[in-house]
Order: structure tokens, then sequence, then C-alpha cells
């Protein structure tokens, strides 16, 4: 699992130097009680507070044992005025800048681990903290990311990267707030497989 404390504290520069200005399933969920779960969860809780059922939303139904949580909620609920100026003059990472939360849970497949990552924002943002993971994961160039990222799927829908590796979808909010699941099955299914498995996903969601 990449360490998401110290990727999400430099993203917000990273979209802004290099995508030029970072612009923003069927289950909804709410940013309240998305903060509330990450709180009552802890850092490294034992199992994932997001119910997902990975062996369900794969297609044959392998076995899925639970891997490494980390749960993160940022310090404040409010977003910084200026996220990029809170970053660079007060230290603040990515995730408190925002005022977001996230949920990462891995699971092992046949000796695979699949990745879900789900990070709920107040504003629009959530797929742009993935930024730096989602071009990691994928090999995509920044041209590339810039555009997957100023083009995330509507609500309840799934985009994949170029090579169908890795997924994103969105997740239905009720209220103010965004976000975003983040699914990388490291080669356990891809294209319309990991779009189906992803869409599967997304509708086990609840907060």
């Amino acid at each position: 699992m990449v360490d998401t404390r110290g990727m999400v504290g430099g993203v917000l520069i990273v979209c802004a130097l290099a995508i030029a200005g970072c612009t923003s399933g069927d289950n909804e969920i709410t940013l309240d009680n998305a903060r509330k779960a990450a709180t009552a969860a802890g850092a490294s809780p034992s199992t994932c507070p997001i119910p997902f059922d990975v062996s369900a939303a794969l297609p044959g139904g392998p076995a899925a044992q639970p891997g490494k949580v980390e749960v993160q909620a940022s310090k404040t609920t409010t977003p910084a005025t200026d996220p990029l100026a809170a970053q660079r003059d007060q230290g603040m990472t990515g995730l408190d800048a925002v005022a977001g939360v996230s949920f990462d849970c891995e699971y092992d497949v046949n000796g695979k681990t699949v990745r879900t990552w789900l990070v709920v924002t107040p504003g629009p943002v959530s797929i742009n903290l993935m930024a730096p993971q989602i071009a990691g994961d994928s090999g995509m160039a920044v041209a590339q990311l810039s555009d997957f990222v100023a083009n995330p799927p509507s609500p309840g829908e799934v985009k994949l990267t170029p090579g169908g590796e890795v997924a994103v979808g969105r997740v239905h909010v009720d209220g103010d707030g965004d976000a975003s699941l983040f699914v990388n099955p490291d080669g356990v299914v891809t294209g319309d497989a990991l779009n189906t498995t992803t869409v599967a996903l997304l509708k086990q969601i609840r907060l």
C-alpha cells in the first residue's frame, strides 16, 4: 500500500503545476457520515469501514482476504480558503487542506493485492487527490492525466485509465460533497471486467 499520508500532502501543488487548474455507485453517502466513520475507525482499523465484498464484485467470485487498512480524516471540517497556499505556507497535507476523509483498503486475491480507495471531500476535488496515484499506477503521461482528472465520471459511473488496468468510480453524495473510488486490482481483472467490478463495488458502499 502506498503511503497516502505523504501522497496527499503534495497533490494539490502537483495538480496546480502539472494539470493547470484541478477541477473537478448508485448508493448515496453523506460527507458527515463519512467523517464519522473515519473518526470511529481510527487510523489502522482491523477491517475496512466500507463493507466491500470484493469476492462478490469480481467475476467468478474468487476468495478475497482482507489486508491492510488505512483511514485518514482531516483535522478540520472546513477547507482552506486557498488549499495550495495552506500546504505551501502552513505545511498542511492535501487532505487537511481540502477537509477530506480517506478509506484505503486492500484485499488479497490469489496472491495479488486488490486495492480500493475511497476519498470524500466537501468540494469537487476527490479525484484530484488521487491524481499522483492514478498516474503512478497507470503510467499515464501528464497530458493524459490532465484530461482524465478534468473529466471525471458522473456519479454512479466508472472511468478506466487508457490501459484498462485502473478504475475510478464516482460516488453519489447526498447533499454537499464529492466522493471517488479508486480501484487497482493488480491485474486480477482489466478492461470491461474491471469496469463491471468497480460498478459493483460502488453499489456496496454504505456510510
